[in-house]
């Protein structure tokens, strides 16, 4: 899942089920359903010998790895339980992205529009027609003896109708929908199944939810994921890893809809990272939608209540316990796991603790793991992702920390790790700006060029002038980063954006010049985003050594239980 990883909290996690689409308050899915508990809690752990060269460990050539060593696996219950089939009216809501141009639908089979607020209100679409939906002020407008009254406007062909408040879309004919947001021609937009609401912006997001008016898909929980699944992995991965992804899927939505983080907006899931990707129709692919029929129904449980299953693309070797990244406390089934054996080189490597020393020893090395992808050339993209290395020169970190009253940047230093080596806080110093601007004007004022200047900075070569650091005008401040989100988006602001640092499993290293002069920052890191949970690529290469949709999910969610959802 590329997402931005939310805050996790266990009072979030010990809530009662919401009493919609899928939730009932009086009883557990699990009671509900009649299953018995599910004996995924009782599975072996991977098997931690016989291995060899490989993905497994052993020694790196630099050229593509050599086929794994085949391991045995546990033997489980198969994962073809009778499923029950989620009624229709158990319905998941989209927030789909909007980009702030005027929201357009193109209905190839026709539609009808309703109003959900004013429930007198509706209208028909003819086949092939565009909808173009226009939110403002609220205008009124008559009817037969009814006025309605809305600030939507609804533009179809060259007529305008006006009053609109909540309006619902329903397609008609075979062919799916398509929307835009881009002022682009909807017919070249992505298609949707289902249905949409169209409305006034109740929870506007300045990259994704742009604009006056909201636009939700609303579907079927099991049609979304033919969505989602493709988009979290790629359809050629082994169908196993497939099933446990659309079951990891199934559960985060369960979990984003208990939990009601989107409530305030009308909307269960958003449709970008910070939950899951959702492209529509566009991208679902026969293997992935293979993989969600196979496993209808099934999702993961704790309690009772589905837990917060969340994933991230690669865990450079080690994922990550949720205290390690967020905060709210520990989460018993998002515990660290060492994700390759114990005799391996990297079982070696931790053995005994680990340190600052061996850490950079671990981010340096593309040591064998179950995470490690298949290639280590550095022109390999998913090779980039298990281990990475990013430069930061002076200037732009000094531009970076300058909204938090940095004029230069001087150090960054490493001041708490966890366990799984994922940095829980770091410290950045540099030249206070406030301080330095005072001594300066003063200087100017009284035309006192001896002085020197203060922290200037070449911006286009990003080298700095030099700078007296006995002097008494200079006064040093400190920035302590705290959490995932936070120090991966340090000089970015955001995450997701390409000066955002893949994970926070990495090692700072100081780059001068031949005179001493200070250059920039290295940072060599392992993994690709937050590392809790399932490692998507660790579950692929699981896959490929034997191991079923259950194994896999044991082995990242611990004390947990594969349960149907119930009707």
């Amino acid at each position: 899942m590329r997402f931005s990883p939310r805050t996790l909290a266990l009072s979030s996690l010990g809530a009662a089920l919401l009493c919609v689409g899928l939730w009932q308050s009086s009883t557990s899915y699990a009671q509900r359903a009649g299953a018995a508990p599910d004996p995924i809690t009782r599975l072996p752990l991977p098997p931690q010998s016989n291995v060899g060269n490989g993905s497994l460990g052993g020694p790196v050539t630099g050229a593509p790895a050599s086929a794994p060593v085949a391991k045995p696996a546990p033997k489980v219950v198969p994962v073809s339980v009778p499923l029950p089939v989620a009624p229709p009216k158990n319905a998941i809501r989209v927030g789909l992205s909007t980009q702030g141009s005027a929201i357009q639908i193109w209905t190839p089979g026709g539609a009808t529009l309703r109003d959900l607020e004013q429930t007198t209100r509706s209208q028909s679409v003819p086949a092939g027609a565009t909808l173009s939906f226009i939110g403002g002020p609220s205008f009124s407008q008559k009817i037969g003896a009814q006025t309605f009254r809305g600030p939507i406007s609804v533009q179809i062909g060259g007529r305008i109708s006006q009053g609109w408040s909540q309006v619902q879309v329903l397609p008609l004919g075979g062919e799916f929908a398509r929307a835009t947001t881009n002022s682009k021609s909807p017919r070249y937009g992505r298609p949707y199944r289902g249905s949409f609401e169209v409305f006034p912006q109740r929870l506007a997001e300045p990259n994704h939810r742009k604009g006056p008016l909201a636009l939700v898909n609303v579907l079927g929980l099991e049609d979304y994921l033919k969505g989602v699944v493709p988009w979290e992995m790629d359809a050629i991965a082994p169908l196993e890893a497939l099933k446990a992804q659309a079951i990891c899927a199934r559960t985060k939505t369960l979990d984003f809809k208990q939990t009601g983080r989107f409530k305030a907006g009308r909307f269960d899931v958003c449709d970008y990272d910070a939950c899951q990707g959702y492209p529509g129709t566009e991208n679902e692919k026969s293997a992935t939608t293979r993989a969600v029929e196979a496993t209808r129904g099934l999702a993961l449980f704790q309690n009772g209540r589905p837990i917060d299953a969340v994933y991230s693309t690669n865990s450079g070797g080690i994922t990550a316990s949720a205290s390690d990244v967020w905060r709210g406390g520990d989460v018993p089934y998002l515990q660290s796991v060492h994700d390759f054996p114990d005799n391996s080189p990297l079982g070696t490597l931790f053995r005994g603790g680990m340190n600052e020393d061996k850490w950079a020893q671990f981010v340096s090395q593309p040591f064998g793991s179950f995470a490690r992808p298949d290639g280590l050339r550095s022109s390999n993209y998913e090779a980039r992702k298990y281990r990475w290395s990013q430069f930061i020169s002076a200037g732009e970190a000094s531009n970076a920390f300058a909204v938090q009253g940095l004029s230069r940047v001087t150090s960054i230093t490493v001041e708490s790790r966890a366990t799984s080596g994922r940095i829980r806080r770091i410290k950045v110093t540099g030249m206070d700006a406030k301080a330095i601007a005072q001594p300066a004007q003063a200087a100017s004022r009284k035309n006192a060029a001896s002085k020197r200047v203060e922290a200037s900075i070449d911006i286009d070569s990003h080298q700095f002038l030099p700078i007296d650091f006995s002097s008494d005008s200079v006064t040093l401040k400190t920035v302590l980063l705290e959490g995932d989100g936070a120090i991966r988006s340090m000089f970015s602001k955001q995450l997701g954006s390409t000066t955002a640092l893949p994970s926070s499993l990495f090692v700072v290293s100081t780059k001068t010049d031949a005179s001493g002069q200070l250059l920039g920052w290295t940072f060599s890191g392992a993994g690709w985003g937050h590392g809790v949970g399932l490692c998507q690529r660790g579950a692929q290469n699981h896959a490929r050594e034997g191991w079923d949709a259950r194994q896999i999910l044991s082995w990242y969610y611990r004390g947990v239980q594969i349960l149907p959802v119930g009707n």
